[in-house]
């Protein structure tokens, strides 16, 4: 396990470069991938069931799809660290619903080490 420290200064990037490295020595290191897949609880489900009906957010959602993302950001930064890579660019996010109530998450990444 990688120690918070180095964790939190691993830097993310959705291109495929990071912003302004330019003249800068960019080493691969590999692809990382993380998943995961989570349900809501039974009375946020209830919620829900009304709160569709009615329109608007759905906050027991947001909150599982937030908490699902946060989780896995920090996940595929601390594999980056224990690889020796301080960047992940090209990251990309899927979310997908497996059936009622769970969603899935896979969030991917190309880790480098930036000098």
């Amino acid at each position: 396990m990688a120690a918070p420290g180095l964790v939190e200064k691993v830097e993310m990037y959705t291109t495929p470069e990071p912003i302004g490295s330019t003249g800068k020595t960019l080493t691969y290191k590999g692809m990382l991938i993380a998943s995961k897949s989570k349900s809501r609880n039974m009375f946020s489900d209830v919620g829900s069931v009304f709160k569709s009906m009615a329109g608007g957010e759905i906050k027991g959602i947001s909150k599982l799809t937030r908490d699902i993302r946060d989780e896995l950001m920090y996940e595929l930064k601390e594999k980056a660290v224990e690889i020796g890579a301080n960047a992940i660019v090209g990251v990309k996010m899927e979310t997908n619903s497996v059936f009622e109530g769970i969603l899935e998450m896979v969030i991917y990444g190309t880790a480098i080490h930036m000098e």
